[in-house]
């Protein structure tokens, strides 16, 4: 059910971590923390797939016009840029080069940040909310519900930056230009014309729009990541870097059909000349999905869905790829820095290995002796226990468990812990 937390919890064993009492977890700054960066890392690589989605979902404005302006359907057709999602990315590679497939990069590294903060950090702690992990796994309709509040949230936070990201994708030149061009040299710039022009307001344009999308979008990304993770585990799979993949890239499928239409009208809302402060093509959100679905039928709304998908798709399965490394690799780092703890608490005379006698004495703090337990009985136990711990980690047969060797020994003390309470 964990989207930023292990999916195997360590064994708390308090003997075992003298010095804390506790493993130590991920805690709230961390789990925030990769949150924002592994989706802000995967947009390097994604974001030439939105800029042609963008191009393609505001196309269809440029043929209207021609429409309006009574052309033939031959005229109408030589209006037409972008072919379809390759062909969009090819003419932007030409005509403006690998800047211009990275175009509102900046915005989208901020976008993801800010918005996946809450959208992905805020989704175990809200599952924690609403659903009490002693009862089994959360229904999907409780994953979807917490999803859902985890994107309005985080839509909210990011509007600013889709909206600028948006406008700078769409700017270009000569005659590939498709919708209303402006003029920006940059996000700051962006941000400050808008600002000037229609204030804080201005900056949260379409979000209302933004966070409709994110209820279908977020919603069923993070429902059907969390789902089919926990599936794939109970069959077998182990946590890595294919699992994430799996499940990022699936979950991106789901998410894609839930918003592309919401992103659609989204994307025209947003780029939209305005005078006075209101949209010259589209008065609100409602309005813009009544004319797009008038003029060009509702197969409008799934303009772009290909370049959608493959900006979506490889973006959101980058992104878990990238949160999975982080949460293992600091997983692993404070397991190193327990294990390292724990060998020093052990090593009672500080000569960097543990004899026979500490082994003995960890076992005391770690083993606790039973109440029906005589002491000879008990002595005879971790003496027992102490020749097993030897004979499993003690891989250079030398009577002695070293660092390199420690980690081999908690795993069979843990072992052994197991056993005792299922006693």
């Amino acid at each position: 059910m964990s989207v930023t937390s292990s999916s195997t919890p360590k064994v708390h064993i308090p003997g075992l971590y003298p010095q804390r009492g506790k493993p130590r977890v991920l805690g709230a700054f961390e789990s925030f923390g990769i949150s924002a960066l592994a989706p802000a890392m995967a947009v390097v690589f994604t974001n030439p797939f939105d800029t042609a989605k963008v191009r393609l979902q505001l196309q269809g404005e440029r043929l209207k016009q021609v429409a309006k302006g009574g052309a033939s359907g031959a005229n109408a057709a030589s209006q037409v840029v972008y072919k379809n999602s390759f062909d969009t990315m090819y003419k932007i590679a030409v005509n403006e080069g690998v800047r211009g497939l990275q175009k509102g990069l900046t915005p989208a590294i901020f976008r993801e940040g800010s918005k996946n903060l809450f959208r992905i950090g805020m989704f175990d702690p809200i599952m924690h909310i609403i659903h009490d992990p002693s009862q089994g796994k959360a229904p999907g309709w409780k994953r979807m519900v917490a999803g859902s509040i985890c994107g309005v949230m985080g839509a909210v936070s990011c509007n600013p930056f889709e909206l600028v990201k948006t406008r700078l994708q769409s700017s270009t030149k000569g005659n590939i230009a498709v919708g209303h061009q402006y003029q920006y040299t940059g996000m700051w710039d962006a941000m400050r014309s808008i600002y000037k022009a229609d204030g804080v307001k201005g900056l949260y344009r379409g979000s209302v729009l933004s966070m409709g999308r994110s209820v279908f979008g977020s919603g069923s990304n993070l429902a059907a990541y969390s789902m089919l993770k926990d599936a794939l585990l109970e069959k077998g799979w182990k946590d890595n870097a294919w699992l994430d993949m799996v499940c990022g890239m699936s979950s991106g499928i789901v998410s894609c059909i839930a918003m592309n239409p919401i992103d659609v009208t989204r994307t025209r809302y947003y780029n939209q000349p305005y005078e006075n402060g209101k949209g010259v093509l589209y008065l609100n959100g409602l309005d813009a999905i009544k004319k797009i679905a008038k003029n060009e039928g509702f197969s409008a709304f799934y303009k772009g869905f290909v370049t959608h998908f493959l900006r979506i798709g490889p973006h959101f399965c980058l992104t878990f790829v990238f949160l999975g490394i982080l949460r293992r690799g600091l997983s692993d780092f404070y397991g190193y820095l327990d294990m390292r703890d724990s060998f020093h608490a052990f090593d009672t005379d500080g000569n960097g290995v543990l004899d026979q006698e500490e082994v003995k004495e960890a076992l005391h703090h770690i083993v606790p002796t039973p109440s029906a337990t005589a002491d000879d009985d008990y002595e005879k136990m971790i003496d027992f226990y102490t020749v097993r711990i030897l004979e499993m980690a003690d891989a250079d047969q030398n009577h002695v468990i070293t660092p390199e060797e420690f980690p081999a020994m908690v795993e069979e003390v843990t072992k052994i812990y197991g056993e005792r309470q299922r006693r």
